[in-house]
């Protein structure tokens, strides 16, 4: 995702979902959607949100997940937003 198009998706995500208005607010940054650990298809390798959460803990960033949506603003039911931020 180019910086302008990520600009643009946060800006849309922002108006619509206060929780993420308040994250940009706190200085938190969008780090990507990731699968719901129950919802990740079998044989298909990615991580899961709870990995994504575990890693950047580890490396040293408070960590806050969301609801995700896609880049027309839609719900996506099965994902979830990271969000990280330096501690």
């Amino acid at each position: 995702m180019a910086e302008t198009e990520k600009e643009t998706y946060l800006a849309l995500i922002s108006a619509r979902d206060p929780e993420i208005r308040a994250l940009l607010d706190q200085g938190f940054a969008f780090v990507t959607n990731a699968f719901k650990a129950a919802t990740a298809p079998s044989g298909m390798k990615a991580r899961t949100d709870r990995e994504h959460v575990r890693r950047l803990q580890q490396e040293g960033y408070q960590v806050k997940v969301t609801a995700a949506y896609d880049e027309q603003g839609n719900p996506r039911p099965t994902l979830s937003a990271i969000w990280r931020k330096k501690s």
